[in-house]
């Protein structure tokens, strides 16, 4: 788990190797290398940062971000309400609990991870991991990660609204609720911040 480390477990390795290279660059004087692995060093641990979050409404039944990113596409299909949620690079990548979870299920299907091409490529070929909550208010979380292979849900029994409960860096989460249940407070463009910004309020 993530609860409390200053970046998330996943920037572990790349945050090892970049200061290896860092202190192996110092130790051969090589003044351009010295300064680019350091830099790169703290763009890495920026992206994998693990901040604590409070909700901007705490008294009221509702639906948070379950990570950063900027609101790329809002949609009904049938009964449910999908929001698709573009995660970047210097986004936080740690996944929270949108609300109260009771019990769920992750299914996943592997493939790649590719980014620079096709949107109807990318569905076809990419890996996709789904999470559905059983119980409570029913919701699907799908994660389409992109480059990076660290997506992933925790193992976890239950999870409290807010819990860190997985995690992405770079690729699409589409969050998938009932639309009879949800008042939606956000729009298109929107960026909002996992754990924190308000998706909405649950009727």
């Amino acid at each position: 788990m993530t609860s409390t480390q200053i970046i998330a477990k996943e920037g572990y390795k790349g945050a090892i190797v970049l200061l290896v290279l860092f202190l192996v660059f110092l130790w051969l004087d090589w003044g351009l290398l010295i300064f680019l692995s350091f830099l790169c060093l703290l763009l890495w641990l920026f992206a994998f940062r693990n901040p604590e979050r409070l909700p901007d409404d705490r008294f009221n039944p509702i639906v948070l971000a379950p990570i950063d990113g900027k609101i790329e596409k809002i949609s009904a299909h049938a009964d449910r309400l999908h929001i698709c949620i573009a995660v970047d690079w210097l986004d936080v990548g740690i996944i929270r609990a949108p609300s109260d979870i009771v019990s769920y299920e992750v299914c996943k299907k592997s493939g790649l991870f590719l980014r620079y091409c096709q949107e109807e490529l990318k569905n076809a070929l990419n890996t996709k991991i789904t999470f559905s909550s059983q119980a409570q208010h029913c919701f699907e979380m799908e994660l389409f990660p992109e480059i990076f292979s660290s997506a992933t849900f925790y193992e976890k029994t239950h999870c409290t609204i807010n819990d860190r409960m997985g995690f992405m860096k770079l690729g699409r989460l589409e969050l998938r609720f009932p639309a009879k249940l949800l008042d939606i407070k956000v729009n298109i463009g929107d960026k909002i911040k996992g754990g924190q910004t308000l998706i909405g309020y649950i009727k």
